[in-house]
């Protein structure tokens, strides 16, 4: 008795360690900046409440000015501690990616990985106008200040171009740690205090659960169409097609080329939401076009690729408070792409059909005889009914209606006809 007594406590004590073991939700950012990556950790921030902390590692060139400064805003409003960790070991948060590390509330490098150089630059120059050199680099230097970091060496940063790597920033008051890895990271500043929105907080984070989110649907497409080159090289053939869909009309390229256009503009920050809705509206209509005047299928496809994506682009993320969970949106996703596969699948049908029909000769009637349906004087055309199939004809001798016909030729896709002769 004294032993089952045991066990049960013994196993009350490990569920309960267990139900109480902190949980950090972490976020990585890799690659180009862009507002897909404002997006995933917007989302990610605002899912993050009854998580001990929020996680980022950083392995960044940098990227837009502007996402970067929506990024920085959601890390400071966030009332769950934010720690940034430029990681893995050889990795770098440069640029803009520097400026992401010095608002998290803790900062940590693995070994290795470099952060600096975070004069912005436009148009491939860098930027020296003074009021936008000095509104960067006092940014900088607030950041840093305001999570007790050194001010004069993170305004050096923008200033200078200044780089450091994970030893020299540690020596310089840039961050507060140096970890080899995730785990490593945690255990070490379990029992430091950091500064949030909601007032001084204690990270107890050893031996903590992680919980890694990926970016979703809508965050990754918005990613790939913000990279520069996918950017540029869509607006760049979409002008393109506009102009050749315009010059030869009939075969939607002045649809493909307004939907690339739309995208590539989306890419260099669009808002989402208005492009969504746009193409949203436009698939619709044209589907419905194809349906009131079917034809070779393009306008279509066209038509179910602008909903498809419009749909992605509206239902991925809205900065609107909604109550249904996230889960709901990636399966109202799936559902949309499912649905757009099938209707894709079912008119490629119908086109193949309809290529098909139009590419068949006509097949002329094996049976020379058959039934005139009006009257028809010498030389004047109508309709007759041979083997099954009305065809236009034209009558070498009047003929009259409901009378039986003979076929004796063919001129210009029309049957000569006689009255046939009976014995």
């Amino acid at each position: 008795m004294k032993i089952h007594l045991i066990v049960v406590v013994i196993l009350l004590s490990v569920f309960t360690a267990y139900a109480q073991r902190p949980t950090v939700l972490w976020l990585n950012i890799e690659g180009y900046i862009s507002s897909g990556t404002v997006l995933y950790v917007e989302e990610g921030i605002a899912s993050a409440r009854g998580y001990s902390a929020v996680l980022i590692t950083l392995n960044t060139l940098g990227g837009s000015a502007d996402a970067m400064l929506r990024i920085v805003e959601a890390i400071q409003s966030s009332d769950v501690p934010v720690i940034g960790f430029v990681f893995p070991p050889g990795g770098k948060a440069m640029s803009a990616g520097t400026y992401i590390l010095l608002a998290t509330h803790f900062a940590a490098m693995a070994p290795g990985p470099l952060i600096g150089s975070a004069q912005p630059v436009a148009g491939g120059e860098p930027v020296t106008d003074s009021k936008v050199l000095n509104f960067f680099a006092e940014k900088m230097g607030t950041l840093a200040e305001t999570h007790g970091r050194n001010r004069e060496e993170a305004i050096r940063i923008v200033t200078e171009n200044k780089n450091f790597n994970h030893q020299s920033a540690l020596e310089a008051g840039l961050i507060e740690a140096v970890a080899g890895d995730v785990e490593g990271l945690l255990n070490a500043i379990d029992g430091r205090v950091v500064k949030t929105l909601d007032g001084e907080k204690i990270l107890r984070l050893a031996n903590a659960q992680l919980v890694r989110k990926e970016p979703g649907l809508t965050s990754s497409v918005v990613s790939m169409l913000s990279d520069p080159l996918v950017s540029s090289l869509l607006i760049s053939l979409g002008i393109l097609m506009l102009l050749f869909g315009l010059s030869s009309p009939g075969w939607g390229g002045e649809v493909i080329g307004g939907l690339m256009i739309v995208l590539g503009l989306v890419g260099q920050g669009l808002n989402i939401n208005i492009a969504g809705a746009f193409l949203a509206f436009l698939g619709a209509a044209l589907l419905l076009y194809e349906l009131l005047s079917p034809g070779f299928g393009v306008i279509g496809a066209s038509g179910i690729i602008s909903l498809t994506v419009g749909i992605i682009l509206l239902g991925g993320y809205s900065p609107a408070p909604v109550f249904v969970a996230q889960e709901w949106f990636a399966s109202f996703q799936l559902t949309v792409i499912v649905i757009a596969l099938f209707m894709a699948g079912f008119l490629g049908f119908l086109m193949f059909k309809s290529f098909k029909a139009q590419r068949k000769k006509p097949v002329e009637p094996e049976l020379k005889f058959g039934r005139a349906t009006e009257d028809m004087d010498s030389g004047k055309e109508g309709y007759v009914f041979v083997d099954g199939e009305y065809w236009k004809a034209k009558a070498v001798k009047p003929v009259k209606q409901n009378q039986r016909i003979k076929v004796v030729g063919k001129q210009g896709g029309f049957l000569l006809v006689e009255p046939e002769e009976t014995t």
